[in-house]
């Protein structure tokens, strides 16, 4: 699971909340495992357990020794972690394994990377030695490379090595090949335009090996999945779920500045979250114009376009498939608060009769989480609680609501199969467990106030940003 900037704590990642929940052991359903050093695990930077650190540190101190001493706690953090995996256990390599793991999911990848970056390709970065700015930057060496070698640990690896021309999809087609797959899940094309939510800025793609870009194309994103469908298709699965690409621009990193104009879904301007609106200045801060995060939306719509009609083609042929429709998209702007939520204005003709409610458990919750930048202090959370401290990725009660929307669509595929009975409901996600495992939830950090103290302290001396992005897109 990536939440907080790191894969850490993968047993909480929506896939495992939802075979948990089908009562899939951990032999049935696999994962891969990111540890790290001990004040600060998983890969690449675990920002909880960073906030948590800067909690300790500064606990009673005056202000001025406070910060030192915050300052200290990070840079030790950081310091720990790049160690840790380019110096220390996690930077040996992995071993060849009996099968691939069940989750194959890596953090960064787009559509493209998913059939033709391979584990050679990644070897040969990790191996290689850090040359001008990041043999001393903060942040680990390849980590994007490293988490890849990670999942993608299998039989291929046993004596390829740096020649292994396993991608994310062969390992895929591996699992198919020995012993089938129930249910296939491919949810890709975020990355194909979340740069520009993280750089804020918008460069498009200008062809589809093009690199440099934050948003694909639309015509070059249909066709790198046009590839990837032709690929899938030929993996040994029972049933396929698409997922299409949710509005990057809903994810709180990038903050709307000031009051949203009456009736439009877009703020003027979005700027990084820890830059308030009294301290920002567009000819100084990088931002996002609304009518920039428009067009970004714009070309997602596009590519759910595409998803969809691939999806709608193989249903439809003379020999259908199984193929189903896992609507992110449309979940993350049913959560969308400042969008919509706090914003009745702003609301579609569809939002009373689509709008999303919580699962009991959530909304229990006092406040009742939402899609806000988490904030938190010595009283405990304060606002949002759906989305972890990068801004970008869910907490573990997040994922559970994901988790949920999946087994929602299985349910109603199995509902529809010929000849066979109506299934009871959907299997529900036990919530209540997640709010005690989600550690945001239960015991949220207490440096998280409004002027985002802790994400700024980090944001400082380290890129949260290029980390977000692994590897850049090519």
């Amino acid at each position: 699971m990536f939440k907080s900037l790191a894969n850490t704590d993968t047993g909480l990642s929506w896939p495992a909340i939802l075979a948990q929940t089908i009562d899939l052991s951990e032999t049935e359903f696999t994962y891969p495992r990111f540890p790290g050093p001990v004040d600060c695990p998983g890969l690449p930077l675990n920002l909880e357990a960073i906030v948590r650190g800067i909690d300790a540190a500064g606990a009673g101190s005056p202000f001025g020794v406070r910060q030192i001493r915050e300052a200290f706690a990070v840079t030790a953090a950081v310091s720990h972690v790049k160690s840790y995996w380019e110096h220390g256990p996690g930077s040996i390599l992995p071993s060849a394994g009996a099968s691939y793991y069940d989750n194959l999911a890596i953090y960064g990848w787009n559509v493209r990377d998913a059939y033709t970056y391979t584990v050679g390709d990644a070897l040969t970065a990790v191996t290689s030695q850090p040359s001008g700015p990041a043999a001393f930057s903060p942040i680990v060496s390849h980590h994007g490379d490293r988490a890849m070698l990670i999942t993608l640990q299998g039989p291929a690896g046993a004596t390829a090595g740096a020649s292994d021309p396993t991608t994310m999809v062969d390992a895929a087609r591996w699992l198919g090949d020995n012993g089938g797959i129930d249910t296939l899940v491919v949810a890709l094309g975020s990355n194909n335009a979340l740069p520009s939510a993280i750089t804020l800025q918008l460069v498009w793609s200008n062809g589809p090996h093009s690199s440099g870009y934050t948003v694909s194309a639309p015509a070059d994103f249909e066709t790198d999945l046009r590839e990837l469908r032709d690929r899938i298709a030929e993996i040994n699965a029972r049933r396929v779920i698409w997922a299409t690409v949710p509005h990057v621009t809903v994810a709180p990193l990038a903050r709307g500045v000031g009051a949203k104009p009456s009736g439009s879904r877009y703020f003027a301007r979005y700027t990084h979250a820890w830059i308030t609106d009294s301290e920002f200045d567009p000819a100084v801060n990088p931002s996002l114009t609304g009518e920039q995060a428009r067009a970004i939306d714009s070309a997602i719509d596009q590519y759910n376009y595409s998803i969809k009609r691939l999806v709608y083609a193989a249903r439809t042929a003379e020999q259908p498939k199984d193929w189903l429709l896992l609507d992110i998209c449309g979940l993350l702007d049913r959560l969308a608060y400042r969008r919509y939520i706090d914003s009745p204005d702003s609301r579609p003709s569809w939002w009373d009769d689509k709008a999303y409610d919580l699962p009991p458990a959530l909304q229990m919750l006092t406040p009742r989480p939402d899609t806000r930048f988490f904030e938190s202090d010595a009283s405990g959370r304060t606002q949002g609680g759906l989305v972890a401290l990068d801004g970008i990725h869910p907490t573990t009660i997040g994922y559970g609501i994901l988790a949920q929307e999946a087994l929602a669509v299985m349910a109603h595929a199995d509902a529809t199969l010929p000849g066979q009975p109506a299934p009871p409901a959907p299997i529900q996600v036990d919530f209540a467990r997640l709010v005690a495992a989600d550690t945001l939830i239960c015991d949220p950090p207490k440096s998280l106030t409004h002027d985002l103290g802790a994400v700024r302290v980090i944001n400082e001396m380290i890129e949260i940003g290029s980390a977000l992005l692994g590897r850049p897109a090519v």
